[in-house]
């Protein structure tokens, strides 16, 4: 799509959004003065519109984020939450930090949710089986995970 072209047709503010993987691309054109010979576009990427999210969710998430950002005072980057799932006492987040990911379990205890295993990429059932989560419960965190794709 060329940009100079549609911007000369939108004399007012105009946004175009596309939905690919999962992620919504936001295209906004500003306002095209008249007297400039030479348009522009702004490009910008939006998440996707933040859903409400549970109270167990969010204590989840942020026990997940604490967890990974322990010790890493001076980091550049920050991790974020793209998925959790959470089954009987036990969840599953799935996140990303810079370019790489990985997934961490966590357990609710009488102190709140605490992080029993964590680590680059996917995590599989023999992994939480080590860290004391029932293999249905594991099982079943693996498919709710998948099926969130």
């Amino acid at each position: 799509m060329k940009f100079q072209s549609l911007a000369m047709i939108a004399l007012t503010t105009c946004t175009l959004i596309v939905i690919g993987t999962g992620v919504a691309k936001a295209i906004f054109i500003d306002h095209v003065p008249l007297t400039t010979s030479a348009p522009t576009a702004v490009l910008a990427q939006n998440s996707p519109q933040e859903e409400a999210i549970p109270p167990e969710v969010e204590e989840i998430n942020r026990a997940t984020l604490a967890h990974l950002q322990e010790g890493q005072e001076n980091s550049s980057q920050i991790p974020t939450v793209r998925r959790t799932v959470v089954d009987e006492g036990y969840a599953l987040v799935t996140w990303i930090w810079g370019e790489a990911g990985g997934q961490s379990v966590l357990s609710l205890t009488d102190d709140g949710w605490q992080v029993i295993a964590s680590g680059g990429g996917a995590v599989d059932v023999s992994v939480m089986e080590e860290a004391g989560v029932p293999t249905a419960i594991a099982q079943q965190l693996i498919e709710s995970d998948q099926a969130s794709w």
